[in-house]
């Protein structure tokens, strides 16, 4: 049996442990786009052109669904005697910023799928800026807030059905 590193782990942990893996996803693209492509790229750049794509095509939309469809209706659900205000309020600005990292992904995307190809071209600035900026904003609001306070407010209970779902997600089956 080959080992699954995303199933073990406390899923707060794990979380935020995909925000540090995003961020060597950042690292890539800024060296990518500094590389000059005037010529065919090298398969090194293809292949981390292919794990970037990769990484947010698949990655980030299974992340953005272990936090919308099962961490922030958790948090939802613990607000007794928690400020329900505070809490929506943190639950929208992480969903939001899930949509402005989605936006800007969108509009880099295409150029990335042609370098992962081998084809010439120069990753625009604008474009890598904006999608590292949103993801490092949505990364300090999830690890400065978002987990702090879900690590304080979930019970075990809670953290065990949240740690299901997230296994189930990976390995195609159904949370128990």
């Amino acid at each position: 049996m080959a080992f699954r590193p995303a199933l073990f782990g406390s899923p707060l942990d794990r979380l935020s442990a995909w925000h540090r893996l995003g961020e060597r996803q950042f690292e890539a693209l800024r060296w990518l786009q500094r590389a000059d492509r005037a010529a065919t790229p090298e398969a090194a750049d293809r292949h981390a052109a292919q794990g970037i794509v990769r990484y947010f095509d698949l990655s980030v939309t299974v992340h953005h669904r272990d936090e919308e469809d099962d961490l922030h209706p958790a948090l939802l659900e613990s607000m007794a005697g928690s400020d329900p205000v505070c809490l929506r309020e943190l639950v929208e600005a992480a969903t939001a910023a899930h949509r402005a990292l989605g936006q800007a992904w969108r509009q880099l995307r295409p150029s990335l799928v042609q370098l992962a190809a081998g084809e010439p071209v120069t990753l625009p600035a604008a474009e890598v800026d904006a999608l590292v900026a949103h993801g490092e904003h949505e990364f300090q609001l999830e690890d400065t807030e978002l987990l702090p306070t879900a690590a304080r407010l979930l019970t075990d209970d809670a953290l065990d059905a949240f740690r299901q779902a997230m296994d189930a997600r990976r390995v195609g089956s159904t949370p128990r």
